[in-house]
């Protein structure tokens, strides 16, 4: 197998495992939401997390491969947990008791997962890294 279809055959496999990290959160999202007591935060995991990647995406394009990776790792994690931290200081509740409410209740457990391993295997599969080239 030459080293361009290595590279190919790997590109695949990230694409798919990030459609499938995607899919698993979506999915989390969807199906620990409580509409009976407004609680949508797997929804609200997505839409930060889709917006912190959006913000970094350019930022982390100009640097080398390893450090974009982890620059859209750490951002996708941050963005995915940042609207808990935030509605618990809005709300006034104790950290903590809101983090354990969202990971055992509220489908944080697979979002705040889902949504970090999708995005950096999204970025494996977009970011082709080449040994001989500078970046």
């Amino acid at each position: 197998m030459s080293p361009a279809d290595r590279r190919s055959l790997g590109r695949l496999a990230s694409a798919t495992g990030a459609v499938a990290a995607f899919a698993w959160g979506g999915y989390g999202a969807v199906t620990h939401a409580i509409p009976k007591f407004h609680v949508y935060d797997g929804y609200r995991m997505l839409l930060w997390a889709a917006i912190a990647l959006l913000l970094t995406a350019p930022v982390a394009w100009r640097l080398p491969r390893e450090r974009g990776l982890v620059a859209i790792g750490v951002a996708a994690a941050i963005g995915c947990w940042l609207p808990i931290v935030y509605s618990a200081f809005r709300y006034h509740l104790s950290l903590v008791a809101r983090l354990r409410g969202a990971w055992a209740v509220a489908g944080g457990d697979i979002v705040g997962i889902a949504m970090p391993v999708g995005a950096v295997l999204a970025w494996l599969a977009i970011r082709e890294h080449a040994a001989g080239r500078p970046e």
